[in-house]
């Protein structure tokens, strides 16, 4: 199955568009692309110099199945199949799994939505999990042994229960199959889960060989849900994701939750280790592209091998070998990659035929990717970028000299009064005034880390709000001044209206909200 310079320019030009194509490139048409902070972070774009995904590779998502017909992901789907309901309409009721695959391959550059990691990949939908998103271990086995049968390379599995916690032992059903997949070429990636402690996900246990994976927040700190230990192979950016959701309706859009509690048709934003292992999957995903004679082995290697040292952010906590660089993983095949087949009919899709060439050893160091020649239409606009960009760095210089002179001599304030001090900076602490269905509360902030959320182990416990998360948020009172990140709750923290991820910093007379419940800051 097929898949769908200039030689004689003086030195000087040559220079030059090397400096614009460094300085610009053709900005994807995907709308919500500059909403995924994730992409940015695992360097997706240079990844995508090497290869943004074969159709030969097929992800299987093994989860609650995937809206079939979402504009993002409909042309990268596979016939599937549901273990639930026993046959083989693998369409998604609930709504987590077709966030997944949106993460995995939504469609790069069609002016819709977002982009996935591995935009070029197949899919291959497999629902386990029913409308309220519970499966049992017997539909999960039996989607992981499906999936490998098909053929898929990449089996991602967002999902499972944390021993100890949810799970009494783990699931050798599921294990078995694991094993037998991997044994038969596919990367298995799963979730650590979400329960803030370091205990292993009852799905794969402490298995060397399946990738699970711990979320990370901007920062590339472990997100505070995440669960940690020494089983996790690699972290990947897991809060406030945005990923496609179902265009109908599903349990985690519809009326059977609270409208606050409720998500949104076609696109929302979900944190969580579900959508951190999603964005490891497509990097296997983008290397067997590259180099479909790669085992599962020698994928995992290169990932792990080259991904980023975040230890300095993670004191005393095991979250593998770092965050994923995709950019580092992908720049020992730039180059390499096959030729792209034209893509399959949804009707009849061609299954993938085996790969069968050599292995290559991989490269103990990866060298930087080759930028691509500009084309020929693009070299004026690429003689004209430096030149724009020293007008732009002269006036941004001017500017900031402007600024600095009126900040000295006291002009520009709209007000004669001092800006507000820190969070943080009174003598007797900030106080967080919270009103929710309780009634006004007022919480004197210690130093360090305070837990906000409905769980009564939870340093300020919020009740009587559906929409309150068990831990729903993370306030931090340092020497440098007070901080807020949301702990991945389903229905977001907001600072002074705008909805944060990653910490944020907070002033007194900050106005903040938990879900329905508003506070702030004295």
């Amino acid at each position: 199955m097929k898949r769908p310079c200039f030689r004689h320019l003086a030195p000087l030009i040559a220079a030059l568009a090397l400096l614009g194509t460094t300085m610009v490139s053709a900005a994807p048409s995907d709308p919500l692309i500059d909403d995924q902070w994730a992409l940015n972070q695992v360097g997706a774009t240079c990844a995508w110099q090497s290869t943004t995904g074969s159709r030969e590779i097929i992800v299987a998502i093994v989860d609650s199945g995937v809206d079939l017909q979402h504009p993002d992901l409909a042309d990268r789907i596979l016939p599937g199949y549901d273990f639930v309901d026993d046959d083989p309409d693998a369409s998604d009721e609930n709504g987590h799994g077709t966030n997944v695959a949106g993460i995995v391959a939504a469609t790069l550059n069609n002016a819709e939505g977002v982009a996935g990691l591995a935009p070029g990949v197949s899919i291959l939908p497999v629902r386990v999990m029913d409308a309220s998103g519970r499966g049992s271990e017997e539909a999960i086995a039996a989607g992981v042994r499906f999936s490998a049968e098909q053929g898929a390379r990449v089996i991602n599995l967002s999902l499972g229960s944390t021993l100890v916690l949810a799970a009494e032992e783990e699931s050798e059903l599921v294990k078995q199959a694991i094993r037998d997949a991997i044994a038969g070429g596919a990367v298995v990636v799963v979730a650590a889960g979400n329960d803030f402690v370091p205990f292993p996900n009852s799905i794969a246990g402490e298995n060397p060989d399946a990738m699970v994976v711990a979320a990370l927040d901007p920062n590339d700190q472990k997100a505070d849900f995440s669960n940690s230990g020494p089983w996790i192979s690699v972290g990947a950016p897991g809060v406030q994701i945005l990923s496609a959701m179902p265009t109908y309706e599903v349990f985690l859009t519809s009326d059977e939750l609270p409208r606050a509690e409720r998500f949104r048709n076609d696109y929302d934003y979900m944190s969580g280790t579900s959508q951190a292992t999603p964005y490891v999957a497509a990097l296997a995903a983008l290397l067997l592209s590259a180099n479909p004679a790669l085992t599962p082995a020698e994928v995992r290697e290169q990932i792990e091998r080259t991904a980023t040292d975040i230890s300095a952010v993670n004191p005393d906590v095991e979250i593998g070998s770092g965050r994923i660089d995709a950019c580092a993983a992908l720049a020992p095949f730039v180059g390499q990659q096959p030729e792209q087949p034209t893509p399959a009919t949804p009707d009849q899709p061609e299954q993938p035929t085996p790969a069968t060439p050599e292995r290559p050893s991989l490269p103990e160091r990866p060298s930087p990717p080759e930028r691509p020649a500009p084309e020929p239409g693009r070299i004026l606009l690429l003689l004209l970028v430096p030149v724009a960009a020293c007008v732009l760095v002269l006036g941004g210089a001017l500017l900031l000299i402007i600024m600095l002179v009126r900040a000295v001599t006291g002009r520009g304030r709209s007000s004669g009064a001092a800006p507000p001090p820190p969070a943080g900076a009174g003598a007797m602490g900030p106080v967080l005034t919270v009103n929710g269905p309780g009634g006004v509360q007022r919480y004197q902030i210690a130093g360090g880390a305070s837990l906000i959320g409905r769980d009564a182990g939870c340093t300020i416990v919020i009740s009587g709000d559906p929409t309150i998360s068990r831990r729903h948020a993370v306030l931090r009172v340092e020497p440098q001044g007070m901080t807020l990140e949301d702990a991945g709750s389903s229905h977001g923290t907001l600072v002074n209206n705008r909805r944060i991820a990653g910490p944020t910093a907070l002033r007194r007379g900050d106005q903040l909200q938990f879900g329905q419940t508003r506070g702030r800051i004295d």
